[in-house]
Order: C-alpha cells, then structure tokens, then sequence
C-alpha cells in the first residue's frame, strides 16, 4: 500500500468512526441532553472548531454539518451558530486560499494561463459583479467542499476579499440554514 492508499484509508477510517461515533450520541442522548452536557458556551466553541477543521481539510470535508445541526436541536441560537461557524470555516478556508495563491508553482503552467484567462474575460466583460454572486449562492446553497473554489480563485490571482467576503456571507446563510433545519427539522423526523 502506497503512502496515497495509506492517508486516504486513514482519512476514510477517522471519518467512518467521527460518523459511528456521532450517530451513536444521537441515538443515545438527545440534542438537548448534548447541548446541555457541553454547556452553550462550548457548544459554540464546538461549532467553530469542526467548522474550521472542516475548513482546511482539502477536499476532504469533515462532516461539521451533523454538529451543527445537532447543536440547533439542542436549543443554541441557529443565527449565532451560523455565525460562529462560517467564521471557523472562513479561517479554514483561508487556508486553501493561501495554498492556491502561493502554491501556484506546483500548478501547470498551462492550467495557470487558462485560469488567468478565465478572469481576464470577466474583468474585460464587465462581467466583474457575476463573481462574487457566484461564490455567494456557492456558499450558500451547495454543500460540498470550498476548497474547489477558493483554490481555484487563488491560483487566478483573483483578490482575497473579492473570494472570501461573499463566501463568508454565504457560508453564515448555509450553516444557519443547517442549524434551523435542527431546530424546526429534527421534529418532524424523530
């Protein structure tokens, strides 16, 4: 087993056992009960901290979204949930962005010059405001992994805040969504 087999078993095996171990949480207290063992204040810290790991796991997302839809079962506020958990995942992503950005020397120079023609077109466009709505509604909408985009707009060159102001906003609207899922969605389910 080559060294890519051995840290993609590894990831596999610590997200499989975080996903038994959650689910066997869930099934023995309920999320009020878990809420209460952490205390609210760590509740909070709880959700910042998966969100952030979540955040810079290239690719490999850590299933931060189960944590903050338990905590909003729980009784925690879904708006400062969502808060506190797209600032961890701003951090995070950071990192990604950080990666593409300063990492482009490991990058096809070819795959860069597209990358950088790509967003040449939409500057020369006037096409300048289809960007940050894009990676709003990303934020916002999709639950997959940031690290595509923030990469991806990192190796363009394209400004840190232009990227990583509408994902945060969008990143607050995603985990609030998740957290009033827990708290109006678990309900009708359990």
């Amino acid at each position: 087993m080559n060294i890519n087999h051995k840290k993609e078993f590894t990831a596999f095996v610590f997200f499989l056992l975080f996903l038994v171990t959650w689910s066997f949480l869930i099934y023995q207290f309920s999320p009020n009960e878990i809420v209460e063992n952490l205390g609210v204040g760590n509740g909070y810290l709880v959700a910042f901290v998966a969100a952030f790991l979540a955040g810079i796991s290239t690719f490999t997302s850590a299933p931060y979204a189960l944590i903050v839809i338990t905590l909003g079962a729980g009784g925690l506020s879904p708006f400062l949930i969502g808060l506190v958990s797209a600032f961890g995942l701003f951090l995070g992503d950071s990192t990604s962005y950080v990666l593409g950005y300063y990492g482009h020397h490991v990058v096809p120079h070819g795959l860069q010059e597209e990358l950088q023609k790509v967003h040449a077109w939409l500057m020369a466009r006037k096409r300048a405001w289809t960007i940050p709505v894009f990676i709003f509604c990303y934020g916002a909408f999709f639950p997959f992994s940031n690290d595509l985009v923030v990469i991806s707009f990192g190796l363009a060159r394209y400004p840190f805040w232009r990227v990583m102001a509408p994902l945060a906003l969008g990143s607050i609207v995603f985990n609030m969504i998740l957290a009033y899922l827990g708290k109006y969605g678990v309900g009708y389910f359990f």
